[in-house]
């Protein structure tokens, strides 16, 4: 891929990845489905992804997804808040395959289901009232199961969504659990 004259390759590199991530998603959404545990690979921690992971969701998302060894951190981190039930050292052999099975450069994906309206704005590049009104969707029709059904939200441009779409998703994982509110 040619760029106009005067690129950098900074830029080169960025596009290049983008490409890469683009090839790789393309290449899971036309891949025959498998059973989850066909497309992980064979290694110390894959029962666990199975067993722990699969509890609450599809444990080929794992599969999908590369994110640096800090990003796989805050995944489970932010399944243990949840409700994901393990010991910690399942939770750390489970990093340790997900640190060398899927391991990128990719930041963690924004899910639309728990962003706030800056996230909206300046990861999915929507303006003010477009974030509002993605918000007020999701208020009403509880969580988003796939960005396509962001078409239906009413006042936003879709295709600032469709632009952005490796780095957003929506995931159908429960909200954490509310803290107790403190009696004064």
């Amino acid at each position: 891929m040619e760029l106009p004259s005067g690129g950098s390759s900074d830029s080169k590199f960025k596009i290049m990845r983008i490409a890469q991530f683009i090839t790789l998603i393309a290449g899971l959404a036309l891949a025959p489905a498998t059973p989850a545990s066909a497309q992980l690979p064979e290694g110390p921690g894959k029962d666990l992804i199975l067993k722990l992971c699969g509890a609450c969701h599809q444990a080929e998302r794992s599969a999908s997804v590369r994110l640096t060894r800090e990003g796989w951190e805050e995944v489970i981190a932010d399944m243990i808040k949840r409700g994901a039930k393990g010991t910690d050292e399942e939770f750390g052999i489970i990093l340790e395959y997900l640190a060398t099975h899927f391991l990128g450069e990719a930041p963690r994906p924004l899910n639309i289901n728990r962003a706030t309206n800056i996230e909206l704005e300046s990861v999915a590049g929507l303006t003010r009232k477009e974030a509002a009104a993605v918000l007020a969707y999701l208020d009403k029709v509880g969580v988003c199961k796939s960005l396509d059904e962001l078409k239906k939200v009413p006042g936003l441009d879709y295709k600032k969504i469709e632009a952005r779409k490796d780095f957003v998703v929506c995931f159908e994982a429960p909200p954490p659990p509310k803290e107790p509110k403190k009696q004064p």
